[in-house]
């Protein structure tokens, strides 16, 4: 079964407090560890994982924990993940490790593995066996979860742990063209389409996209009304050359009897 060990070793001036797991398939079965790369998965016999901090004399820690390679033996086969994994100084992979009860009489564990470098691969084969190919390789993470919660990270992740299962928004390309999306009269209380007489005072609302400093020509076509802009008569009901200054602009204008 698993197996929770301790060691102390000494190096230079430095102590090293070691903890680790050991999955030993040897001793038990009651326990089934399996590992998820990409869409494979690989049934786990050792596993070997570990924390530790350097530590003074006193046995005191020194610096924040660090963990070493995460260690497998899996039986060989015709897959090439770990081999192709392991001479390519770049590529990064996730993956995750169970942790489950063959008769499901307890709770299972996970760990994830995130923007991991494959350090170590070997191939061991030996004709009198009864499993006469086993592959070794070593996992170095940048993120280590275990059941969701972030246990330890380096500098060098890729991948925030925050944002995992979050869905991926794809922004739509920037419309950057100047449009004119509508434009309408209201009255001053701002309802639309207006019964205006003579004398009344009109908002012409225009709404605009990406127009912010561009010039503008409106026609108002009423045949039986005119309109002035500023005091100014509007020649054949057009507002020409009107700057505009924001995405919804409201131009006031007067109502006058129809000109010759």
């Amino acid at each position: 079964m698993t197996c929770i060990n301790q060691e102390k070793i000494k190096e230079g001036n430095y102590l090293f407090l070691i903890y680790f797991w050991q999955i030993n398939f040897k001793l038990t079965m009651s326990i089934q560890v399996k590992l998820f790369v990409d869409d494979n998965e690989f049934i786990v016999e050792q596993h070997y994982f570990s924390f530790f901090q350097n530590a003074d004399q006193t046995g005191r820690p020194t610096s924040k924990p660090m963990n070493r390679t995460f260690d497998f033996v899996i039986h060989g086969s015709n897959d090439t993940t770990f081999f192709e994994w392991s001479i390519d100084s770049q590529m990064m992979k996730n993956c995750k490790i169970t942790f489950s009860s063959r008769f499901g009489t307890s709770k299972s564990n996970t760990i994830e593995l995130l923007d991991t470098y494959c350090l170590y691969y070997k191939l061991h084969y030996q004709h009198d066996s009864s499993s006469p190919m086993m592959v070794y390789f070593s996992l170095s993470p940048a993120t280590i979860l275990f059941n969701g919660q972030e246990m330890l990270s380096h500098w060098w992740r890729k991948t925030d742990p925050a944002l995992l299962g979050q869905p991926v928004i794809e922004r739509e390309d920037e419309d950057t063209e100047p449009k004119v999306i509508d434009y309408y009269i209201t009255d001053l209380e701002g309802n639309k389409k207006p019964e205006y007489e003579v004398g009344d005072q009109v908002y012409v609302v225009v709404k605009t996209k990406n127009m912010t400093g561009k010039e503008l020509t409106l026609n108002l076509k009423d045949k039986t009304k005119d309109f002035k802009y500023e005091g100014e008569v509007l020649p054949n009901d057009r507002l020409e050359n009107y700057q505009i200054r924001s995405n919804t602009e409201k131009i006031k204008l007067e109502v006058i009897p129809q000109q010759n």
